[in-house]
């Protein structure tokens, strides 16, 4: 396994204008040392192809990997017209994954209008069903993030119903450890991660002894351990204490969970 950082875990630095998107990109691989990033696409201040070599170069001479390309989009919009702008925004991004290196472009399935899941569930997935040529012609993987507040993917079993319908080899799933709303969320994750190209490991409430509090990282661990994940298990702090202080708490206990697992 290998360990990475999504860099919305500076998302209030970079609000703020405490960080720019290129001293994370430094922070990961000076300060962090973790051997990938996770670039949420909205945070860079440009996407021409100029820039995005520039990024590029940069994450090689730093020796690190850009693991996955995270843009924001949302299938569930209520019309047509608007869903297609999202799929031409995505196959957008799937070409600056291509000139980034990123082999895993992060997307959402998206928010329908309250009560109209159901309604949109099939327009979403031929939304998806049409940036798979796209994702196939660049060779990179779209991993769809199950998430909740209304999203079409609350827990593993839609998810698993939209990976086994669109059932292609180029879609699979963004596992973020904090997303599902299922009984039991650990076996939700192990059911899940077979179709997991990246891993999003999720942190709320960490103490400064490295201790998260709201997830049980033994039982990830284990997880990651008996299924045998070998990929990027990227960290995404989203704690309300300071991102200077618990972003490399949460990445040292990471790596103590690796070391303890043998992973």
């Amino acid at each position: 396994m290998k360990i990475g950082l999504c860099t919305w875990s500076y998302n209030r630095n970079w609000a703020s204008k405490r960080m720019t998107f290129e001293d994370i990109v430094k922070v990961c691989a000076t300060k962090l040392k973790v051997g990938g990033i996770d670039i949420i696409a909205d945070m860079m201040p440009k996407s021409n192809r100029e820039y995005l070599l520039k990024v590029k170069k940069m994450c090689t001479d730093l020796q690190l990997a850009i693991c996955c390309y995270s843009p924001g989009n949302n299938f569930g919009e209520p019309t047509a017209a608007a869903r297609q702008k999202q799929v031409d925004h995505i196959k957008q991004r799937i070409d600056e994954a291509y000139v980034l290196g990123a082999p895993v472009v992060r997307i959402f399935s998206g928010w329908p209008p309250k009560d109209k899941a159901k309604t949109l569930w099939k327009p979403m997935v031929q939304c998806i069903k049409q940036c798979v040529p796209t994702a196939k012609a660049a060779g990179v993987v779209l991993a769809i993030e199950p998430h909740n507040d209304g999203g079409f993917l609350p827990s593993s079993k839609e998810t698993l119903r939209l990976i086994k319908e669109i059932n292609s080899p180029f879609v699979g799933i963004n596992l973020d450890t904090g997303n599902y709303h299922d009984k039991d969320m650990y076996a939700a994750l192990e059911k899940s991660i077979t179709y997991a190209p990246h891993i999003h490991g999720k942190i709320h409430n960490i103490t400064a002894a490295g201790k998260e509090v709201e997830f049980n990282y033994d039982k990830i661990f284990a997880m990651l351990k008996k299924t045998g994940y070998r990929g990027f298990f990227s960290v995404e702090y989203e704690g309300h204490t300071s991102e200077d202080t618990y972003v490399p708490v949460s990445i040292n206990m990471v790596k103590k969970m690796a070391q303890k697992y043998e992973i």
